[in-house]
């Protein structure tokens, strides 16, 4: 039971992983059509809100909340959800797609340094040489030539900075336990109203936008914070925060891959070869998953005959 909760923990943050890296394409299509990030963060946190409040109801989820978890879900919401998706859509400003959500996946690496430092979560062998790769994968993918604002990549790593405490706070709080959709849904709306205290005093909030923008922004609400945010939470409550977050370092492939066929951003041998080290990070962690053949078996016939 516990092998195939690994399994679905880790196809469920893989799946969450690609939704999120078709984000950037999206975002890189709103603002072409006159969008920006103070609006996008504001219309993709409100819009996805109806649809969570139909699923909760069709659910039969409660709509109450205690007064930490209250606290908590403001607190993690804008003090680093919110705040890691307005950098990330500021930085697109800056720097190519693909250089941005590279150094936004500082993050796991980040995730996994907490853990071990603040909570003595123990990396173990396996993961320790999965990040290793991984840091060489994400050095190898970061095209330093390329060009790009500095404050772009000041956005882009502080993004990875506030995800990494979203991350450890799913993972190490009551907000754990509550149920996707409810912790999904009041994050939208506080942060909406965040947006709205940082757009309408700077200006920076546009409430009128032109149709397919809106729809567009409908489509990456419900795929980024419907469909992808409940499928990483179920990953972190069945593999943990560490684990998770090296899963979803698949975001950058598929971000990259996006970026090459319909932003005609075509990937340097660099990019590629940092894909490929990637890939073999996330094998290599699911690999050290796996318990042993013997262990297996012996924890198979437990669940069969009942024992524990």
């Amino acid at each position: 039971m516990a092998e195939r909760g690994k399994a679905l923990g880790m196809g469920l943050t893989s799946l969450s992983a690609v939704l999120f890296g078709l984000m950037p394409v999206g975002a890189s299509w709103i603002y072409a059509w006159g969008g920006d990030p103070v609006t996008l963060t504001f219309y993709r946190n409100l819009m996805v809100v109806p649809v969570l409040l139909a699923a909760m109801k069709a659910e039969g989820i409660s709509f109450r909340t205690t007064r930490r978890e209250a606290a908590l879900l403001l607190l993690v919401g804008i003090g680093f959800r919110a705040s890691t998706t307005l950098m990330l859509y500021q930085s697109y400003l800056y720097i190519p797609t693909g250089v941005a959500t590279t150094l936004h996946f500082l993050y796991p690496l980040l995730t996994a340094l907490v853990c071990r430092l603040g909570f003595r979560e123990r990396l173990g062998p396996w993961k320790a040489a999965a990040l290793a790769l991984a840091a060489a994968g994400l050095w190898l993918s970061l095209d330093l030539e390329g060009g790009g604002a500095p404050l772009g990549f000041l956005l882009a790593v502080a993004s990875a900075c506030t995800y990494a405490g979203y991350v450890v706070s799913m993972d190490r709080t009551a907000l754990r336990e509550m149920h996707p959709h409810k912790v999904a849904c009041y994050m939208g709306l506080g942060n909406a109203a965040a947006m709205v205290c940082v757009g309408v005093p700077t200006g920076q909030l546009r409430p009128i936008q032109p149709a397919p923008v809106l729809l567009l922004t409908f489509l990456l609400a419900v795929g980024t914070a419907f469909f992808a945010v409940t499928l990483f939470q179920r990953g972190i409550r069945l593999l943990g925060a560490s684990s998770a977050a090296l899963f979803s370092m698949l975001e950058p492939i598929t971000s990259v891959a996006a970026g090459w066929l319909l932003l005609g951003e075509e990937p340097g041998l660099r990019s590629l070869l940092g894909c490929g080290l990637i890939l073999g990070g996330v094998a290599l962690a699911a690999l050290g998953d796996a318990p042993p053949p013997a262990e297996r078996d012996l924890t198979e016939r437990r669940e069969q005959t009942g024992l524990r």
